[in-house]
């Protein structure tokens, strides 16, 4: 079992790639918090006026997956900028995590990228340039959390160097990081 963790801001393309260049084939298993919210505001209602249930069915839908036998790899979608995110869905996962491979995927862009792909958006989706900004400022590499992840996940989804060859960086317990094929990292 592999848990792919998305990681990067508001309309940098994390459920994009999640669902359209990482899921191939049989065995996987996409669960969005956004998707999760979705179903349960009411029109009017704030973004985060539900925030706990909607984390604890995030948890329970992945704990779920990885309790199915159908499924090989879940993937995680949510911000996930920091440590302190991470960490939180990693604590609750709790023992569900043993013998999981838990892979991250730092995705990033330009700021015009994701200017751009954010105003594609629409309703609650839609998120405010200067929130984007301060999300953006936040955003910490998963390489300082102390966790000993499987390896690490690098895509830049820039426009102006990606529309649909993805670059993958790849990192496994040191600080080296090489360019290699994204089949080559579902392999390990």
């Amino acid at each position: 079992m592999t848990l792919y963790i998305m990681c990067g801001v508001p309309g940098v393309g994390k459920s994009y790639f999640a669902k359209k260049k990482l899921m191939e084939g049989p065995g996987w298993k996409y669960i969005s918090r956004d998707e999760i919210r979705y179903s349960i505001l009411k029109d009017g209602e704030d973004y985060f006026s539900h925030e706990n249930e909607v984390f604890e069915k995030f948890i329970i839908a992945i704990k779920n997956a990885f309790n199915d036998d159908g499924v090989f790899y879940v993937i995680a979608d949510a911000t996930h900028l920091n440590w302190a995110s991470r960490n939180k869905l990693l604590r609750n996962l709790g023992k569900s995590l043993n013998n999981v491979k838990v892979i991250p995927i730092m995705i990033t862009a330009d700021p015009i990228t994701v200017n751009e792909q954010n105003e594609q958006r629409t309703g609650p989706a839609c998120v405010e340039r200067s929130v984007i900004r301060r999300m953006t400022a936040s955003l910490t590499d998963p390489k300082t959390d102390p966790y000993n992840y499987t390896a690490i996940m690098y895509v830049d989804n820039s426009k102006h160097e990606l529309v649909e060859k993805p670059k993958f960086m790849y990192h496994k317990n040191d600080i080296r990081m090489k360019e290699i094929p994204i089949k080559e990292v579902l392999k390990k």
